[in-house]
């Protein structure tokens, strides 16, 4: 495929290291310091202003397959993709930050020539929120329409959970399958030798039905009260908003006074303090030590690191973190953070769905996993053929959804025309899983 990106910022750098080993990436960018951090991989790389239909020409624009506007200007971003569709191009995505272009994560545009745009602070704050059902729960995405549901958990010492996969594996409900282990940072795809050990975090398939089951086999009698956030901008007035609503108690800490103003007119509920998250009086004050959640989603990873370090120390229960940069991820869930989000990984895993193929595409950790949903559309390969067997090393089948009700398949499970396939993989053969699902 031809993809040309513009921005070469946190969001344009990761969707060109994802994809230049497998296809032709062109990246245009003004600033030269962003254009040098390219200069290791196979891509095209063009200086000047995205929204100048000339320097586009010359990029590519007409012959692009794909066109990926995430530069850090809205504007500039909401011009390409219409200069993007003038000249044809079929699928076009701009990220987007103002809520006055965007009141939803991702909101679809083809009115005005784009093909949807795509709020990262929105889509993770939104993550965010679903990571509250069950106290170890870190993340809850749904799938397929809500048929299926992705979740994250940490291994506590009163789980039934440490020992082998195999033999764990057999206690789960019915309709739940381990498909990947984060151990410190290090994702891997799960072989039933390996050992689950305490502090691990488990990625679960499950049926949405089986989750009450889960939540009572992991002792999660409870469900967290109290909220934390620091920082409120637009990520932490948003999950306040959507937080007001499930009935939470929620503090947010904002430094700057006039921000605190605006945000107490619209959140009816939620008690705004004007403060700093760093400051150690100031959260021994409201009572970090004994809050349920504490949300860090200030603009600067330096600030979210350091508030998230001292609400762990001071006894919080689960923290959740921004990080900006991408390859912080690791470095965060080191020191202690339960779960580091990254926004920009939100737009990337917008345009790897594209490329793909799948339905939807959503990346793990920073090691470049990721879990694909594939559809066996007319005469595709794997039809009449078992999915477990055909599939290369690297990856695992987690879940299968049949006439719309979700299936785990075993070794004599055969893919049928308009399966949807959710594969677990490795970066490296996401190609190879890919060529089965092609007529």
């Amino acid at each position: 495929m031809r993809i040309l990106i513009t921005g070469a910022g946190e969001v344009g750098f990761l969707i060109a290291s994802e994809l230049h080993m497998d296809h032709d990436v062109t990246v245009v960018d003004h600033d030269p310091v962003a254009c040098a951090r390219l200069q290791d991989m196979d891509v095209k790389v063009l200086q000047g202003n995205s929204a100048n239909a000339r320097l586009l020409i010359s990029a590519g624009i007409k012959k692009a397959d794909i066109v990926a506007a995430v530069t850090g200007n809205d504007e500039v971003n909401v011009i390409t993709g219409i200069i993007a569709s003038h000249f044809g191009v079929k699928h076009t995505m701009a990220r987007v930050s103002n809520p006055d272009y965007i009141d939803r994560p991702v909101q679809d545009r083809k009115e005005i020539g784009i093909s949807y745009m795509v709020s990262p602070e929105l889509v993770m704050a939104d993550d965010m929120a679903r990571s509250l059902n069950f106290p170890s729960l870190l993340m809850n995405r749904e799938l397929a329409g809500g048929k299926i549901e992705l979740v994250e958990f940490k291994v506590t010492e009163d789980m039934p959970l440490q020992g082998p996969v195999g033999e764990v594996k057999v206690n789960l409900p019915d309709g739940c399958k381990i498909i990947g282990i984060n151990r410190k940072g290090d994702v891997s795809i799960p072989s039933k030798d390996d050992q689950i050990m305490t502090n691990d975090h488990l990625f679960l398939l499950c049926d949405p039905k089986s989750l009450p089951e889960l939540k009572s086999m992991l002792h999660e009698v409870s469900s967290p009260k109290k909220v934390l956030i620091v920082g409120g901008g637009m990520v932490g007035f948003y999950l306040a908003s959507l937080l007001e609503k499930k009935g939470f108690d929620i503090k947010l800490i904002e430094v700057n006074t006039e921000r605190c103003r605006e945000i107490a007119d619209k959140l009816s509920s939620t008690m705004i303090l004007n403060g700093d998250g760093t400051d150690i009086s100031l959260m021994r004050e409201e009572g970090a030590g004994y809050i349920d959640v504490v949300f860090a989603v200030t603009g600067l990873d330096e600030k979210n690191l350091l508030c998230s370090l001292l609400a762990k120390q001071l006894g919080a229960k689960k923290i959740l973190t921004r990080v900006n940069r991408y390859d912080y991820i690791k470095l965060f869930e080191l020191v202690g953070v339960d779960r580091a989000v990254s926004p920009g990984q939100v737009t990337a895993d917008a345009v790897l769905q594209r490329v793909s193929g799948g339905e939807e595409v959503i990346t793990l950790s920073d090691e470049r996993m990721e879990l694909v949903d594939f559809v066996a559309r007319a005469g595709a390969r794997i039809i009449g053929k078992s999915i477990t067997r055909e599939l290369p090393k690297d990856s695992l089948v987690g879940m299968v959804l049949r006439d719309g009700k979700p299936t785990m398949p075993d070794e004599s499970f055969k893919v049928k025309e308009g399966d949807r396939v959710f594969v677990m993989s490795m970066p490296d053969v996401i190609s190879k899983v890919k060529k089965l699902f092609v007529s």
